[in-house]
């Protein structure tokens, strides 16, 4: 009698491997896998699979020989077969919920980038905007085409190693590829506009920020010269005239330091920020002075 039980533990050993994986297991095992590589999900699905299998073939009970003995094994089976049943379920749904909200998210990152590519036109401002989003698409690229990939497999996953077909998750994986197709397509339709004309907008910026540093030079040479210099005149009324031209200064400086980002982002140089200094004044752009206090020096 004792050889046959001494046999049988011999025999199913290996039930105690998966009863202390089982023992370990809880949410925080769980958490810990999020975002894992989808071959650890595949292995320890397929381990699952094996263990059930496993512990589903463990005889019901053991009676030796002479009917000395009688072992029951129902209650230890149908409690691993539940855990094991329970973990897969989890792994499951925490896979699904990976899908939805890593898709979901992807999808709303690369239609924001592809409106952004589809309003190209020829306006200054439209046309840097499109290349700011065209570079950091770029620079971003091999993470994006990583996460749709890892989505999309997980995707697999629940179809391959769980045989769930989920009507939802097909959508999802269609219209995450579809949006990916669309992303690449046109971002490539607008980096070879934006190289079309890139000969015409690089001048025009150009143009555009000798314009408004023109602008500020004659507003300083105007706060600098005529009644602003008198004594004489009413100081109220001065005064007034010259918060009128430091409104003018700083939109004007505003708009030329947009102009100068916009042509570093376009050009991708970095050049110093243009300043009044250009102009022979120390009065830095964003120094947060104004007219008014080159009376005041």
């Amino acid at each position: 009698m004792l050889r046959e039980v001494q046999e049988f533990c011999r025999d199913h050993h290996w039930m105690k491997g998966i009863y202390e994986f089982l023992q370990a297991w809880g949410p925080q095992k769980l958490e810990s896998m999020r975002g894992c590589p989808v071959k650890s999900y595949a292995m320890l699905v397929s381990c699952l699979n094996g263990w059930r299998a496993r512990v589903s073939s463990i005889p019901v009970e053991l009676i030796t020989k002479g009917r000395l003995l009688r072992l029951s094994c129902r209650d230890i089976q149908v409690e691993m077969e539940s855990k094991l049943v329970g973990i897969r379920k989890d792994i499951l749904e925490q896979i699904q919920n990976e899908c939805r909200s890593r898709g979901q998210q992807l999808i709303t990152e690369l239609t924001d980038f592809t409106k952004a590519f589809r309003t190209i036109n020829a306006d200054v401002h439209a046309l840097t905007w499109c290349s700011q989003k065209l570079n950091e698409a770029n620079e971003r690229y091999t993470e994006l085409e990583e996460r749709m990939q890892y989505t999309r497999s997980l995707c697999e996953l629940v179809r391959n190693h769980f045989g769930v077909f989920s009507a939802e998750n097909e959508a999802l994986d269609i219209s995450l590829l579809d949006t990916w197709e669309s992303f690449q397509f046109e971002k490539s339709q607008a980096s070879g506009f934006l190289l079309s004309k890139r000969h015409a907008i690089v001048p025009e910026l150009q143009r555009l920020m000798a314009a408004a540093l023109a602008e500020l030079e004659g507003l300083i040479g105007t706060a600098l010269s005529g009644p602003f210099m008198d004594p004489m005149q009413e100081q109220r009324s001065t005064e007034l005239q010259l918060i009128s031209l430091e409104h003018q200064f700083q939109n004007t400086a505003s708009r030329l330091s947009e102009l100068h980002h916009a042509y570093t982002t376009f050009t991708g140089t970095e050049g110093p920020a243009p300043s009044i200094a250009t102009l022979g004044c120390p009065l830095p752009l964003r120094s947060g002075l104004g007219l008014r206090d080159l009376h005041l020096g």
